[in-house]
């Protein structure tokens, strides 16, 4: 057990407690007005050790800022993209608010009132990821002893409305892909590639020519090109998983017309001669194509909704599907595109009512008249 001492400061008595850590070296505490705040204090350094669950104080007087940083520099599993959206969020949204707090002092109800503010500038889904990036750096400090518990766990966040998803037709896909070529040639062929290959844009980007297969009619996914601080990198397909997507053969045709080997990549800037970003596409041309047919608003990775879209009505199944747009599982598949599958309840309903309207519903009606009769005589 440890002990209660006083002693005099110039505001008056004060009480220390002094205690052994779990690996036995002595430590203490100063500061307690009363004895009973000292004693309760000491109690509860007794029963958080019998219970394992004791957190070194001087361990967690660390800031927020000096422990987000720590985070920060070991996440080694994230993709530099990843890391990049992380580090923007903890400079922009974590730093400036709780920066200066220490660890111990951040408690569940400072952190609630921090995600209650995010709500008036940033949207539900982004107030659930900012905070995402904090809880999981207050679980590594419950990890590393530094916190008994995640203050940032279970918060109360505003609900995240569904967003309808917009799919253009064939024949809109063709109009808008003939709108962004009037206005860069060659740009056209883009929107198809979204649209029918499900590319995101990263993976469109980094689509070089000896990644076109035009004999099989394939594009091998081995590379993206990802920007970071203003500069275009190259990185890994998303769960750095490697997947070949066939080519429809008009779209083939298209790439082979168009086929240059002096560029490394399919798609280019105008001006750089580099791999095309996704704002200078969309300023440059795709978003006054997308007015001009009436789809104000529209963004190039909707073309990858569309190509879900598309595939479905074609008659692709959920595996296929999965496979083509490069998703962990099939169980992402549905989750993100369910309601493309309604048509297929639908044709459940349509399948059974055919198998019976096949059936000799005379028959059955005999059968069932011959079996009423049976029971009423056995009961009789």
């Amino acid at each position: 057990m440890g002990s209660v001492t006083p002693y005099e400061t110039a505001g008056g008595q004060r009480y220390r407690v002094r205690y052994r850590k779990p690996d036995n070296s002595q430590t203490d505490k100063r500061g307690f007005k009363t004895k009973r705040e000292a004693n309760l204090f000491l109690a509860t350094v007794e029963v958080s050790k019998s219970r394992g669950a004791y957190v070194d104080p001087s361990r967690s007087r660390v800031s927020v800022e000096e422990w987000m940083s720590i985070f920060v520099d070991t996440r080694s599993d994230l993709r530099p993209s990843t890391l990049d959206r992380v580090q923007g969020i903890v400079r922009r949204n974590i730093v400036p608010q709780l920066g200066t707090t220490a660890l111990a002092d951040l408690n569940r109800l400072r952190v609630q009132e921090w995600a209650s503010k995010l709500s008036a500038t940033q949207s539900p889904w982004s107030v659930r990821k900012i905070v995402n990036v904090l809880s999981g750096a207050l679980q590594l400090a419950v990890d590393d002893g530094r916190l008994n518990s995640n203050p940032a766990a279970r918060l109360k966040l505003p609900k995240v409305s569904k967003v309808q998803k917009r799919y253009l037709s064939h024949v809109e896909v063709h109009a808008l892909a003939d709108a962004v070529e009037r206005r860069g040639e060659g740009y056209g062929t883009i929107v198809l590639v979204l649209a029918y290959c499900g590319l995101r844009w990263g993976e469109l980007a980094g689509l070089t020519w000896e990644d076109v297969d035009l004999e099989r009619g394939r594009l091998e996914i081995r590379h993206t090109m990802i920007e970071i601080d203003g500069f275009m990198s190259p990185g890994t397909p998303k769960d750095y998983e490697e997947r070949s997507i066939p080519v429809p053969a008009f779209l083939l045709k298209k790439l082979a017309d168009s086929a240059n080997s002096e560029s490394g990549h399919v798609f280019v800037g105008i001006r750089s001669g580099g791999p095309l970003r996704n704002r200078v596409f969309r300023r440059g041309f795709f978003d006054a194509a997308a007015v001009e047919i009436g789809r104000q608003g529209l963004t190039p990775h909707e073309m990858r909704h569309t190509c879900a879209s598309l595939a479905v009505s074609s008659g692709a199944n959920v595996k296929a599907l999965q496979r083509m747009l490069g998703h962990s599982s099939a169980k992402e598949t549905l989750d993100t595109y369910a309601d493309l599958f309604d048509a297929d309840l639908d044709g459940v309903a349509h399948a059974l009512d055919d198998v019976v309207s096949k059936m000799n519903v005379g028959k059955m009606w005999a059968d069932t008249e011959k079996a009423r009769i049976s029971n009423n005589q056995i009961r009789a």
